[in-house]
């Protein structure tokens, strides 16, 4: 495990490094992140998933990668309910405590502690995370206030989820037992093989500049529900259905994600408090380093 975080540490610094000594310029993270999410990202979701065998994946399996999601967003609407906190903050919290950095953070985790074979079924993850918070999430954000006005919004950043999509599409294939002509094959399998390093390269980059500062008690809130509560429930809903072995260590992996930064595009879209969840993104990812130890130890035992 020290050798996977010496890993993952070295490419998020070393983003953070030509950052800051202007090897790339400000902005130049946006052009990554495009060329990620839009090119390289459904080139490796669609070749690995047309190449993971779906058998198997029965309740189980959704039943953990959904319940967890869904306990943790009624805990905060309970809270809410309770007045533990205002309706602004509830709403921030059943989105962005639940939705992880599963793909440009979690497919290299998943891949590097797992192997390669693990990035498939990280990806069918990914897309059953997103299905669940972009529906039963929404719904519950839009109960705690109700804002017609914003549902637009939702369907814009749910048509633009690549993720979903290109699971979608490497689902089909891998049904349809058809596969993936040789050539779309090795062009998909080359554009996907930059991925994993650009993605945590990209993320290094990005967090040049951040800080965290005077909201740490809402920041600790934030990533004690995604980091410690959100993994609690997931073993404990592996335990009670009998969920163990490869595929649901990759579920976990990807349940341990720190918060996304998606959730930041969605804090401009609904009006969260932006600079919060910027916050939140920088302090949950530096945290989830430290407790790689805590999460490979309960995924040896547990899982």
């Amino acid at each position: 495990m020290t050798i996977i975080i010496a890993n993952l540490f070295s490419i998020l610094a070393a983003g953070w490094l030509f950052r800051k000594y202007g090897i790339i310029q400000e902005g130049s993270e946006k052009a990554f992140n495009q060329y990620l999410y839009y090119l390289a990202l459904p080139a490796l979701t669609i070749v690995k998933i047309a190449d993971t065998p779906l058998t198997g994946l029965g309740w189980k399996f959704v039943c953990a990668n959904t319940a967890p999601l869904l306990a943790v967003m009624i805990v905060v609407w309970a809270l809410w309910r309770a007045g533990a906190f205002d309706w602004r903050l509830a709403r921030l919290l059943v989105i962005v405590s639940v939705l992880g950095n599963t793909a440009y953070m979690g497919f290299p985790v998943a891949a590097m502690r797992l192997g390669e074979a693990a990035i498939g079924y990280a990806a069918i993850v990914a897309s059953i995370h997103n299905v669940c918070i972009f529906t039963a999430g929404f719904f519950i954000m839009s109960s705690i206030r109700e804002d017609k006005s914003r549902h637009s919004g939702f369907v814009r950043l749910l048509g633009r989820n690549v993720v979903l999509w290109s699971s979608v599409a490497g689902l089909l294939i891998s049904w349809s037992g058809l596969g993936i002509p040789e050539l779309p094959r090795r062009v998909l399998s080359d554009i996907g093989h930059t991925t994993l390093p650009l993605s945590l390269f990209t993320i290094g980059a990005s967090l040049y500049g951040k800080r965290v500062a005077n909201n740490l008690p809402r920041i600790a809130l934030v990533s004690g529900l995604k980091l410690i509560l959100l993994p609690f429930f997931y073993i404990v809903t592996a335990r009670l259905s009998g969920f163990s072995g490869f595929v649901p260590r990759v579920a976990f992996i990807e349940m341990i994600m720190p918060v996304a930064v998606l959730n930041f595009i969605i804090a401009k879209e609904f009006d969260f408090d932006s600079d919060l969840v910027s916050q939140c993104i920088v302090f949950s990812t530096l945290a989830f380093f430290p407790l790689l130890y805590i999460y490979d130890w309960a995924m040896k035992l547990f899982l």
